[in-house]
């Protein structure tokens, strides 16, 4: 895993894992104008916000890192999770 490739599926739906309250915003955190209207779980419709910003951005994993610290304090994001499930976490965004 590298913060300049850009997200492959398996590590958008570890991020999606680590996401909770606040998820709704990740559209306008994220630049996206896509509604997700589909039956699922938060998890799911997370991961498919996830899918919609690789495919409209094509942007690297430290891109995404970015904005979800830029969407701290209201998009909750479980960062030491995050760190076990990527194998890194928003301390990488300070070198």
């Amino acid at each position: 895993m590298s913060l300049t490739t850009i997200p492959t599926d398996k590590e958008l739906a570890n991020i999606s894992a680590c996401i909770g309250e606040g998820w709704e915003l990740l559209p306008v955190f994220l630049n996206i104008n896509e509604q997700i209207d589909v039956d699922g779980s938060r998890l799911y419709k997370i991961f498919l916000i996830l899918q919609s910003w690789r495919r409209l951005k094509n942007e690297t994993m430290k891109v995404l890192l970015k904005a979800l610290l830029e969407a701290e304090y209201r998009i909750v994001v479980d960062w030491e999770l995050l760190r076990k499930n990527i194998g890194y976490g928003k301390e990488v965004l300070s070198l």
